[in-house]
């Protein structure tokens, strides 16, 4: 009983550092996230029009800009989830979980019938999840935009949920440009994805807070995605 309580401890300083966040750090997570779902949206209609992928691009954009937010206003970068403080831990419990994760796709994959990716692509595609996707995904939605929102929503409880939700939202914008899909067309196409995908923000939210570090989830985010690109 004493081992579930201690796994699910939520680190000293990352609740210390939500209780100093204000309403003004919560409308810039805001107004953060609503430039980030703009930008997509054009993303995906030039995706659509010219046959032109802007993701590496953006995201990478989208990180600075993020690193750039919580410099304005003053910020440590610390508080977006690069402290050095329990950095080995919080990487050790990411390859773990990670371990784990990737063992129960490979055996599915086997016994399923299915061949692997070729080597390249396999590292190819890690990387591409690693530093385009999870990593910066984990910034803005882990590391600035949960923590800031605890300036407007002082709940835990809400304050995770909502984010949860935005972070679901934050995958429609591309693919409604992109394919023509009205919003309510997308989300009755991909109800179960999204459904999925507001859990693990949860998931992923609770790797953040157990050591006030981005290394946890971003390691487990990248492997979650790789997952599903192990086979062929």
């Amino acid at each position: 009983m004493n081992f579930i309580k201690s796994f699910f401890r939520t680190d000293k300083e990352y609740k210390y550092t939500l209780e100093k966040y204000t309403y003004k750090d919560g409308i810039s997570a805001i107004v953060f996230y609503i430039l980030v779902m703009i930008i997509y949206y054009v993303m995906g209609v030039l995706y659509d029009k010219r046959n032109i992928y802007l993701g590496y691009e953006v995201n990478f954009f989208l990180a600075i800009l993020c690193i750039l937010f919580a410099v304005i206003n003053k910020h440590p970068i610390k508080t977006i989830g690069f402290g050095k403080k329990n950095l080995s831990k919080s990487l050790i419990l990411g390859l773990v979980l990670s371990a784990v994760l990737l063992i129960i796709n490979v055996i599915s994959g086997i016994l399923g019938g299915y061949h692997f990716s070729t080597a390249s692509k396999l590292i190819l595609d890690f990387a591409y999840y690693f530093f385009v996707i999870a990593l910066v995904e984990e910034i803005i939605f882990r590391g600035f935009i949960q923590t800031r929102i605890y300036g407007i929503i002082r709940k835990p409880f809400f304050a995770v949920m909502v984010t949860a939700f935005m972070f679901m939202l934050f995958h429609i914008p591309f693919q409604m440009g992109a394919s023509h899909m009205s919003f309510w067309e997308h989300i009755s196409n991909n109800y179960v994805t999204l459904l999925f995908t507001f859990l693990w923000h949860i998931v992923l939210n609770f790797l953040y807070a157990k050591y006030n570090s981005i290394a946890a989830p971003t390691v487990f985010h990248a492997v979650l995605n790789w997952c599903n690109v192990l086979f062929k």
